[in-house]
């Protein structure tokens, strides 16, 4: 893409949404093209964000690149035993 077309393009308006949504978002499924494919796995939580990410026409930014498992985890329990990636970052 030619640089001085991009800058002069309008670029007025993106949507980002970032938040602590408790949300476990698994791996994509075939109709979820929004989900990216290093989700790891899915709770109810998740099944409504994947909703609210397809009524937003957003993309879910978490799962779209792969990370070393210590680097991905927000939460992790007291005693280390149990950890989870619960806040997500979403884009249009």
């Amino acid at each position: 893409m030619d640089l001085e077309k991009f800058y002069k393009e309008d670029h007025t308006f993106f949507k980002v949404i970032i938040g602590d949504f408790n949300a476990k978002i698994g791996p994509r499924r075939p109709e979820e093209r929004h989900i990216g494919t290093h989700g790891l796995e899915w709770n109810e939580q998740g099944e409504r964000l994947s909703e609210f990410t397809i009524a937003t026409n957003t993309i879910h930014g978490n799962s779209q690149f792969q990370k070393p498992h210590p680097q991905r985890w927000m939460w992790k329990s007291p005693n280390g035993e149990y950890h989870n990636e619960i806040d997500h970052i979403k884009f249009a």
